[in-house]
């Protein structure tokens, strides 16, 4: 059997991880599987485990676009109400917002690569957060998250 191109891999990787992100949103993290995937995608769980060995790897290679889906349903161009506002009603309203949150909790507590995410996610929204809106506003960065626990609990 002939050795597939750089460029061929590229692609299979690319697809995988679109179902991934979709299934995260439609799904979650816990009833995304090797075999759902593998259903969404035509390509096999052993191809697929290939790439992504681990549930977990496909987080740390979508971690910046994960904290993009939250990113993208927030108002940074407003004032600091603005942002609250927007996010209490992404928290509302938008489910992939709160399946992004839902896996930023569920791997604030898990092991291995998946903490990496979470660490990375907390850092960019909190650095987001303070670099727009002062120092100051570490406490409602803080009360936002304690909220979104609370609310999806």
């Amino acid at each position: 059997m002939p050795k597939r191109s750089k460029e061929d891999t590229e692609v299979t990787i690319r697809l995988i991880l679109d179902a991934v992100v979709d299934q995260l949103v439609t799904l979650g993290y816990d009833r995304m599987s090797y075999t759902t995937l593998s259903q969404q995608t035509g390509i096999s769980r052993t191809g697929i485990s290939h790439h992504f060995p681990k549930k977990t790897d496909f987080i740390t290679r979508l971690d910046d676009r994960l904290i993009g889906i939250l990113i993208d349903r927030l108002d940074l161009d407003g004032d600091k109400r603005s942002f609250i506002d927007s996010w209490l009603n992404a928290l509302r309203s938008d489910n992939r917002f709160t399946a992004v949150l839902r896996l930023f909790f569920l791997h604030t507590v898990s092991s291995e690569n998946a903490q990496e995410f979470t660490s990375h996610a907390s850092k960019k929204l909190h650095s987001l957060c303070c670099d727009r809106y002062g120092d100051d506003f570490e406490k409602e960065f803080e009360w936002l998250l304690g909220k979104s626990l609370l609310t999806m609990a």
